[in-house]
């Protein structure tokens, strides 16, 4: 009977990891213009960074593009390749989601708080919002390339 229980309860554990650890890899953003590489740091939290862009130059085609629009004039300069969007998402296994994090959109310079979650088809639900107010925000879905 001790058996049957810790192989049961090991089984679970393994089920648990494996859904915390579904979000781990590739995705596109909702436009397809970027690639977003999401991994599990030594914090057991998840972060995300662009790895790829569909224009990774500016208009005059010899520079990178820059973090242009980032509020804090001193990261104007930082390349978008290589850079860090999402931040600190914890697994909330009750509610299956990844809560807690924040998301920046390097299109309007803006950090948002953010939630995501796997639907049933394979898309990664994020929702960005502001002020806690879930409601106050806009959402995406990213998809594996």
């Amino acid at each position: 009977m001790k058996k049957w229980f810790l192989l049961t309860y090991l089984l679970g554990l393994a089920i648990s990891v494996q859904a915390q650890n579904e979000i781990v890899g590739q995705w596109y953003n909702e436009e397809k213009s970027s690639i977003i590489r999401i991994y599990k740091a030594t914090n057991d939290k998840y972060y995300g960074k662009i790895t790829w862009l569909e224009d990774n130059n500016n208009s005059d085609g010899s520079t990178p593009r820059v973090d242009e629009y980032n509020p804090n004039e001193a990261k104007q300069s930082v390349p978008l390749l290589e850079l860090v969007i999402l931040k600190g998402l914890e697994y909330n296994a009750a509610e299956k989601q990844w809560q807690n994090g924040t998301i920046y959109d390097p299109e309007n310079g803006k950090t948002y708080e953010c939630f995501c979650e796997l639907n049933d088809d394979g898309f990664l639900y994020f929702k960005g919002y502001v002020l806690g107010i879930t409601w106050l925000g806009r959402s995406t879905t990213w998809t594996r390339p």
